[in-house]
């Protein structure tokens, strides 16, 4: 059910947190990512804490991107294709595999799972020749990932944005991942849920059903969705459920990780049948399978 908070001059945002109204939402023409800086005083501010984290010098990352950009439409379509590739030979580095799995299996090595993780995030993005694993490394780059994680909270993040903390380690992440805009999201934004997922298929892993050594890899126990989504409306618009006309410049916080639900649409996480959906969808899904396989054959060999 969506929630108006409305102050005048404060605040004017729409909070939803159904799948089945996200889903109508999602493709709405008149919300958009423009992140203009309008609006009542909250509206600016949270769209100045978006902007700094999803812009590079002035503009959005293509993965942010306003619908009716041409570069993002091709960007997005062109890394879907090569990530798609990819997968059909896996090309993780085994010890990096190898440390997630013995970490989902008996919860050791954490820290050599984050940074396991971060390699198979940031690997599409990696120098040729330079895509071997090295946990010193990718440990470095994981604590970039988290830097920028602090500096997104409010109030906790606002030293280490007035310090520019975050900006350097933008700064570095891309330079580890070719430059590549969708480089930077993988480490500072998918990053994020797949630390989430991680955790998801520990807790699956434990449970007395995945004991058999049989026991098929399942996508749908472990998905999860991005914490939320913003958009914003171009002119003054009706809501589902909101009595009241919303006015233009509106924040809408779609919250897709509190609306996911077990019978949601396959690929809802991934925005898969929307203009904004993931490319990475199925490379993050094959990164997790070839987890599983591995513990799978860790835990049988036990």
């Amino acid at each position: 059910m969506a929630r108006y908070q409305h102050i005048p001059g404060i605040a004017s945002i729409v909070h939803v947190d159904d799948d089945r109204e996200i889903d109508a939402l999602l493709d709405r023409t008149d919300l958009d990512r423009a992140y203009a800086v309008k609006g009542p005083l909250l509206n600016r501010l949270m769209i100045l804490r978006l902007r700094r984290a999803l812009f590079r010098d002035g503009r959005a990352l293509l993965s942010f991107a306003p619908r009716e950009n041409s570069d993002r439409a091709a960007a997005q379509s062109a890394l879907a294709k090569r990530l798609d590739a990819m997968i059909e030979s896996p090309p993780w580095d085994n010890t990096a595999i190898a440390a997630m799995a013995t970490y989902v299996t008996t919860g050791a090595g954490r820290d050599a799972a984050h940074a396991a993780l971060t390699y198979a995030a940031a690997y599409p993005f990696l120098a040729p020749g330079d895509t071997s694993y090295e946990a010193a490394k990718f440990s470095r780059l994981f604590g970039l990932f988290q830097i920028m994680q602090v500096a997104r909270m409010p109030w906790k993040g606002l030293s280490s944005r007035l310090m520019g903390k975050d900006k350097r380690a933008a700064r570095e992440i891309l330079q580890a991942t070719g430059g590549d805009d969708y480089g930077l999201h993988a480490v500072g934004v998918t990053l994020a849920n797949s630390l989430v997922i991680l955790e998801r298929l520990r807790a699956v892993l434990a449970q007395p059903s995945t004991a058999d050594a049989n026991a098929a890899f399942e996508w749908n126990q472990i998905r999860t969705s991005p914490v939320a989504v913003t958009r914003q409306n171009k002119a003054s618009c009706r809501m589902p459920g909101i009595e009241q006309e919303v006015p233009a410049n509106s924040l809408i916080v779609m919250k897709l990780r509190q609306a996911q639900r077990a019978e949601s649409p396959d690929g809802f996480e991934f925005a898969s049948a929307h203009w904004s959906f993931c490319p990475a969808s199925r490379y993050i899904e094959a990164i997790f399978a070839r987890v599983y396989e591995v513990a799978k054959r860790s835990q049988a060999s036990a």
